[in-house]
């Protein structure tokens, strides 16, 4: 604002100097003078080093060479303005008549640098510079040509057809935060007709070869500069992008309207400012439509009303509210959807897909969270549907809240897989990425879970399950490596294809067929990317079935013993067939385990043989059994003396 006021106090200054003086003082003598009037007015030294030169008629004008306006003290990087000429043009006529009518002002190639020292002060404010004493007055108007009276505080009246700032370069350097920002080749259009009435700019800015350009109209601009709300428009034009703002706003800055914005390439734009492309998936913001009520306050808070963000088939209800002090920005968010479709952005390798790849294992690209340390906030979702790709959800309601660089995801309810899941996922990038999260399943379809997320397509039924895990590490496959935590299943009536544990027991072939079962529950352990589990129950009609195994996470391979017991074979003996589970998720190999399952159904068998061989050594050898003597012993003792007696006799030959 006060660089502004500055701006134009010096045309209105060398306006007034070159009404006055024009018949009293040669060009050169009537720019050291408007120099050194405004060297009065800001407090800092104005210079003015070229040569001045005069137009008399129908425009009384002056062109002054290498204009500088020094900068504040504690700066060190020269001027703070300088340009290498000026032009002022004004009518004649009308300042004959007291009016200040400015036909022309033309700054060519100025530089303008804008600073903030370590303590937030900026070298645009400016204190104005006590008043000189009355003697020194005097002497001063006795030594220097007539000036004219020095205006109010409040610019006079002025009109202006047409100012041009061409080839301008703005520098900004935050001595604080270390922030630089160069913006060169800008050209300013402004047009003042009417004193009083409204201001019209046109402004170009070039950061790259494409072109970004604003125009407007202000309509009170000494409200404006004054940083009093005065209503305004503004349309904005670049690469694929159209924006309009229609509203009020003051220069501090501050604005409240009515915002549209459609850009159909974000990338082209990012590119067209000179930033990096942020390389946006379609449908999440390659394009992007906004439209809503906004209001942007003096203190840097920035409210989004009757929001609408629509991108490819995505459009999202938003209200939001964004504050820009502290160390990061704050967000508070809400936002309204029909059908939203993520699943772009996991095809886009953005978000790597939890689907994993049977050839080559878990993607081991890296993963960029940075984005986590952006801003702190909390954003509210809810969806009737969610595509994220590896799957589809159901209606969805959750909170996503990040501090410092964490997010933790409150799931409300997501229906998922026919059920819902509620519960905690955290992210947390503060000192590299890990990954944990608690959560509660109920009424999961066992078929489309395991499918979408692990390939295997051998189990019905509906499950309950609770797990808590956590993951460390850069890529998707770093994490599912370094899994631990635990949990516990349960489910209802369900499948097993591909096991046929009925034509197992009847002496056939068991792969190829189907199992009914009834219910299962299982604990389970997560270690260093493997899931160990030594409690499988399941039951079925007239079967029990129980496992134990390893379940490789990280390198997606299982290692199951998986065993089915007929409870009424063999007169209510019962059987049981160990299956062994071997090998990659995409293919395991299913065999019968032949030594578990003679050792498991035959012990019985083998203790009676076992007892009715030793019963005939023992007829053979006429063994004379001692009470409480097993066979065994009976047999060694027999042994034993029969050998004695074999000696006694080869001795007495």
């Amino acid at each position: 604002m006060r660089l502004i006021r500055l701006l134009i106090g010096t045309v209105l200054v060398f306006v007034l100097v070159l009404g006055a003086g024009l018949f009293l003082v040669p060009g050169e003598k009537i720019a050291q003078v408007a120099a050194d009037e405004l060297t009065r007015r800001t407090g800092r030294e104005v210079q003015i080093a070229g040569e001045a030169k005069i137009s008399l008629w129908p425009d009384l004008g002056v062109t002054v060479a290498a204009l500088k306006i020094a900068n504040a003290e504690w700066s060190e990087n020269g001027p703070m303005f300088q340009a290498r000429s000026v032009k002022i043009g004004v009518d004649a006529a009308a300042l004959m008549r007291r009016e200040i009518k400015i036909r022309t002002l033309r700054a060519d190639n100025p530089e303008i640098l804008l600073e903030r020292d370590a303590e937030g002060n900026g070298n645009w404010v400016m204190a104005r510079p006590p008043a000189a004493p009355a003697s020194a007055a005097r002497e001063q108007a006795e030594t220097q040509p007539a000036a004219p009276p020095s205006p109010s505080r409040a610019l006079p009246a002025f009109t202006l057809d047409r100012a041009d700032i061409a080839g301008a370069s703005i520098y900004y350097v935050d001595h604080q935060t270390g922030e630089e920002i160069s913006q060169r080749d800008i050209d300013l259009a402004l047009t003042y007709p009417d004193a009083g009435g409204e201001l019209g700019l046109d402004l170009t800015l070039r950061p790259t070869a494409e072109v970004i350009r604003v125009e407007g109209v202000i309509q009170d601009p000494a409200a404006f500069i004054a940083a009093a709300i005065t209503p305004l428009t503004l349309d904005i034009t670049g690469p694929g992008t159209k924006a309009r703002f229609e509203g009020r706003g003051s220069i501090v800055p501050e604005a409240e309207g009515r915002l549209t914005l459609d850009i159909s390439d974000t990338s082209a734009l990012a590119i067209a400012l000179r930033q990096s492309d942020p390389a946006l998936p379609e449908g999440l913001g390659r394009d992007l439509a906004l439209s809503g009520a906004i209001t942007w306050t003096r203190d840097g808070k920035l409210a989004l009303r009757e929001g609408k963000l629509t991108s490819g088939t995505n459009t999202v209800a938003v209200a939001l509210d964004l504050s820009t002090a502290g160390p990061r920005p704050r967000l508070n968010a809400q936002l309204v959807a029909d059908k939203l479709n993520l699943a772009p952005q996991a095809a886009s390798g953005a978000a790597p897909s939890g689907k994993p790849d049977p050839a080559s294992g878990w993607s081991t690209a890296p993963i960029d969270a940075s984005a986590l340390a952006l801003l702190d906030g909390e954003i509210a979702l809810s969806a009737a549907s969610v595509d994220i790709g590896a799957t589809r959800l159901g209606a969805t309601r959750a909170v996503v809240a990040v501090d410092r660089a964490r997010a933790v995801v409150t799931l409300r309810e997501v229906e998922v897989f026919e059920g819902t899941l509620r519960g905690e996922l955290v992210a947390n990038n503060r000192n590299g990425l890990s990954v944990g999260g608690e959560v509660e399943a109920s009424g999961i379809a066992l078929a489309r879970a395991l499918s979408d997320l692990a390939g295997l397509t051998r189990f019905t039924g509906d499950a309950s399950a609770r797990i808590k895990f956590l993951g460390v590490g850069q890529t998707v496959a770093a994490i599912m490596n370094s899994l631990s935590g635990e949990g516990v299943i349960d489910t209802g009536r369900g499948t097993i294809e591909g096991l046929d544990l009925d034509r197992l027991f009847r002496g056939g072939d068991p792969s190829g067929g189907t199992t009914i079962f009834d219910a299962t529950n299982a604990t389970f352990s997560i270690e260093n990317g493997v899931l160990s589990n030594k409690d499988l129950l399941m039951k079925l009609a007239g079967i029990e079935a129980r496992g134990e195994g390893l379940l490789g996470l990280g390198e997606q391979q299982v290692d199951y013993l998986f065993t089915p017991i007929s409870l009424t074979a063999r007169d209510g003996r019962g059987i049981a067939i160990p299956v062994r589970i071997r090998g990659p998720w995409a293919g395991p190999k299913i065999t019968l385990d032949l030594d578990r399952a003679i050792q498991m159904n035959a012990s019985e068998e083998k203790a009676r043989l076992e007892e009715k061989v030793r019963q005939k050594v023992a007829d053979e050898l006429g063994l004379d059994q001692a009470e409480g003597e097993s066979t065994e012993d009976a047999v060694r003792r027999t042994i034993k003396e029969e050998a004695a007696k074999g000696l006694l006799n080869l001795l007495n030959r």
